[in-house]
């Protein structure tokens, strides 16, 4: 039983994580999937977030004039099990019923090379904020622009996994962000 409720609170943690960032094309909302990894015990539990909004206005070729905004609904998390999905959108950890957004923020972009970007910009859960670091990469296919990045929160900063579940030697205080969006292609 107690590993299961230490189960539970890595897949919120993975979810409070997975909310923060989202990168998609020129001002217009994205469809793909926000995903999360947690560390339990050393075992890799993953999530992810069914419900968000990304609005991105990004131009490869000037990447310093770039605007992202993106929100996640916390209770849209899905870490496979509703027993785990419960525990997630509790008090303890995401606590949905009292902060029922998460957001990603960015209007600093930098070029890094061979097509790989970061945005620096506000990750908010919890009504707590921390500047973010985010690594992405874009590619322009006929479905779109996708956009494919990740990067790491801590749990602890945001108070995701509260009581028994504060102790990382169960359950890892990073938790790591992926996201895989596609705006489509405007028509012509």
């Amino acid at each position: 039983m107690r590993q299961t409720r230490r189960m539970r609170l890595l897949y919120l943690l993975l979810a409070v994580a997975a909310a923060g960032a989202v990168t998609s094309a020129p001002a217009a909302a994205a469809a793909g999937a926000i995903r999360f990894t947690a560390s339990q015990m050393g075992v890799p539990l993953q999530g992810a977030f069914g419900n968000f909004v990304a609005e991105v206005d990004f131009d490869p070729g000037r990447p310093q004039a770039g605007a992202v905004r993106v929100r996640v609904a916390v209770g849209s998390v899905d870490a496979g099990a509703n027993s785990a999905n419960e525990l997630l959108r509790g008090e303890s950890f995401l606590d949905a019923a009292h902060y029922p957004q998460a957001s990603f923020e960015a209007k600093e972009f930098h070029a890094r090379g061979d097509g790989q970007y970061v945005a620096t910009g506000a990750f908010t859960l919890k009504g707590r904020s921390v500047s973010v670091p985010v690594a992405f990469t874009t590619a322009s296919g006929a479905g779109g622009r996708s956009f494919d990045g990740t990067f790491t929160v801590s749990r602890l900063f945001f108070q995701v996994g509260q009581g028994e579940w504060a102790d990382t030697s169960t359950l890892d205080d990073a938790v790591q962000v992926q996201f895989h969006l596609v705006q489509d292609a405007p028509p012509r």
